[in-house]
């Protein structure tokens, strides 16, 4: 419980007021004589009550009643009210409010967001991150926060059941309870990859089921960090070595059965090419004659096939 500043001026001005009332009477309402005793004479002191010792006494008690009788609640709490007579609740606001000392009192609530995380880092009263089992069978712990608040309409419900310590005795259990059943609820994999799994919303509902309906308001829950054992990391680094030496090699085969496929199309266009010219040959043999001419140079004139073959080039290209 948080103790405040104007909490420890309810309690050390009664106290100073008592203080400086016990010395009034010993100072002004005591007074020495001597007395005689067994034969011997001593000074002793002997109460004397006057006017002006009981104005004082008076004075001093309304003082110290009026300090008892006034509870200031600071900005972002709230107070439930509790009369001891007729067994009352009401619930009280901010700023300064007034009760009947010894009748009444006044139990203050942070309504303000709490956080509470669990992790090695964070690490209270000897928690740190959470460990299970996996569904897997793989040794997990995780690491998450949780935000949540109590509002002002279900401080009476709080108060009734709870209590002031309604964290340690509902919240922090029921929060490790929902870590620990994530973990047995999925496998590593999934608790690796929490994030696309929607894991967060899994555990907030959980939580929420649970709380809410005592009156604590879950705000959120999420996962900080998923951890496992040193050997297991080991073999998950490993495992991931080898998923990316796998995508590699796909890639590689992937690459080169594309080269494949555009060598395949190359030679098909080839053929069919070949075979355009061959059926066109057939249909006019004297025009393989005309592309071996067309190759030649501009300044070649005449060809001589053989003995007796005397190829004009001017006469073909007219010709054609």
């Amino acid at each position: 419980m948080n103790v405040t500043f104007y909490d420890l001026l309810n309690i050390v001005i009664p106290i100073l007021i008592i203080i400086f009332l016990a010395y009034l009477l010993y100072r002004y309402g005591t007074q020495e004589v001597l007395v005689e005793q067994h034969g011997n004479i001593r000074a002793v002191r002997k109460i004397t009550i006057t006017p002006q010792l009981i104005v004082i006494i008076i004075v001093s008690l309304v003082l110290a009643v009026i300090a008892m009788s006034y509870k200031v609640i600071p900005q972002g709490y709230a107070g439930v009210k509790f009369n001891h007579i007729f067994r009352r609740y009401s619930i009280v606001g901010e700023g300064i409010n007034f009760i009947i000392p010894f009748v009444e009192s006044i139990y203050q609530y942070d309504l303000q967001i709490k956080e509470y995380t669990i992790s090695t880092a964070a690490r209270r009263k000897g928690e740190g991150t959470i460990w299970g089992t996996s569904a897997d069978g793989v040794s997990v712990g995780l690491e998450a926060t949780l935000l949540y608040k109590i509002n002002k309409e279900n401080l009476m419900l709080v108060h009734k059941n709870l209590g002031m310590n309604y964290d340690e005795k509902v919240v922090y259990p029921v929060f490790k309870a929902a870590l620990k059943s994530i973990i047995s609820n999925h496998t590593s994999d999934e608790l690796i990859s929490f994030g696309k799994n929607k894991i967060d919303e899994e555990l907030k509902k959980g939580i929420k089921s649970k709380l809410e309906p005592l009156g604590i308001t879950v705000i959120d829950a999420m996962i900080r960090d998923v951890k496992f054992t040193p050997d297991y990391e080991k073999a998950l680094e490993e495992k991931k070595i080898a998923e990316q030496e796998v995508l590699k090699m796909r890639y590689v085969i992937e690459k080169e059965s594309l080269n494949v496929q555009k060598m395949l199309v190359e030679a098909r266009g080839k053929a069919k090419a070949i075979s355009i010219v061959a059926r066109e040959l057939k249909k006019n043999p004297e025009y393989i004659g005309y592309l071996y001419v067309d190759k030649l140079s501009d300044k070649i004139k005449v060809i001589i096939a053989n003995e007796k073959t005397l190829l004009n080039l001017d006469e073909i290209i007219k010709s054609k």
